[in-house]
């Protein structure tokens, strides 16, 4: 018997995970088929796509707006589908907005659903927990804290680790990195990572190009480095950061930030690809100012780095909206470039942080899960 499957993945870091499972479903189910919502890494392991993940991937509410014809195409797609001829279950990552719905979907039409990576209900909408005991036949959470969440409220929940183990490490010595670069290996290397989405970048880059030019005044050797995310132009990107000694990379970006002596770092998961592999991190952020006015009266968090929210403390400073300015950004990049004691505090808490982050093999469980509830 063939098996269908069903992979909904709306951003690019979802998108990267929905990759490796899409591979361990064709492991477990050899022949299976497998369509959704991705982008090129899904693509390349054998998923068909119904639309492409550059139509759905948006910052917050109000900037969806301007997004909702092409969400609603999307989804009106995708529920067609499924209608007409039923996975044999469905594996919807993140995207809660749009996959909550499509799981009331694929609940009418018989799908068992299992849910990868949960909405973040412990920093809002602590309500959707009930909404998904109704719709989700399995929750698969990657952050430790969360399984007792759902567990208290009867959801059939499993911890199942964070699917970055499996995939960030660094492929080259710094030798071999400074070397293909061209980067002297007597300067340090600072990582720039504004965000993988075009309003991210037009929101953050700016001012993180301006406390370059102040980095650059107070040590002029520093070099930089700027791996652009996967679905991002590289001309997008040089079109902010225009003349400035910035070394745009499309490749090796795992290596560019583990050879860096510090990075500044968009909050989102590249917070914690950057811990994981052990660079101190100044995290940053800024959004529409709607939508952050709207955000500090629903948020329940404190901290807003993923880093910082599972070790529960401040490990890697955090700057955002009106703080994120060129001053305090170059400041405390410098601080992380120069301050031993802190080099040396902040990689003690991420080799905590790795242990709390589960065993690996994350995608293999995923499957697993997929075929329990069949």
């Amino acid at each position: 018997m063939t098996r269908r499957f069903l992979i909904v993945a709306g951003e690019a870091s979802s998108e990267m995970y929905g990759a490796g499972v899409a591979a361990a479903l064709r492991r477990r189910f050899p022949g299976a088929s497998v369509f959704g919502l991705g982008g090129p890494r899904m693509r390349e392991a054998g998923v068909e796509l119904e639309a492409d993940i550059s139509r759905t991937a948006v910052v917050g509410p109000f900037e969806a707006l301007g997004h909702f014809g092409a969400l609603f195409s999307v989804f009106r797609k995708l529920a067609g589908r499924i209608e007409a001829a039923p996975p044999d279950a469905a594996v919807l990552i993140d995207f809660p907005d749009f996959n909550m719905r499509l799981a009331a979907r694929l609940k009418a039409a018989g799908v068992p659903v299992v849910y990868f990576i949960s909405p973040q209900v412990w920093a809002w909408r602590s309500g959707r927990v009930r909404r998904l005991r109704r719709l989700v036949d399995k929750m698969l959470v990657i952050l430790p804290f969360e399984e007792e969440i759902y567990r208290r409220e009867g959801v059939d929940v499993e911890f199942v680790g964070h699917p970055l183990l499996d995939t960030v490490r660094a492929r080259m010595s710094r030798g071999v990195f400074l070397t293909k670069y061209a980067f002297s290996a007597e300067d340090p290397v600072v990582a720039v990572l504004p965000g993988s989405r075009r309003k991210e970048v037009r929101y953050i880059l700016p001012t993180l190009c301006l406390a370059v030019d102040r980095i650059l005044a107070e040590k002029p050797g520093t070099q930089f480095v700027l791996p652009v995310a996967p679905g991002l132009s590289t001309d997008y990107v040089r079109g902010y950061v225009g003349n400035r000694p910035i070394r745009l990379l499309t490749e090796d970006a795992y290596d560019a930030i583990r050879h860096s002596r510090a990075a500044i770092v968009a909050s989102g998961t590249a917070t914690l690809e950057t811990a994981l592999l052990g660079t101190p991190e100044v995290i940053v952020y800024r959004i529409g100012r709607a939508t952050w006015f709207l955000g500090r009266f629903l948020l329940k968090i404190r901290m807003f780095g993923l880093v910082n929210i599972i070790m529960g403390r401040e490990v890697a400073p955090e700057l955002y909206q009106d703080r994120m300015t060129p001053e305090n950004v170059a400041g405390t990049t410098l601080k992380l470039m120069d301050d031993v004691w802190t080099q040396s505090r902040i990689r003690s808490d991420y080799e905590q942080l790795r242990r709390r982050l589960g065993r690996g093999d994350v995608a293999e469980r995923v499957a697993a899960a997929v075929d329990s509830v069949l």
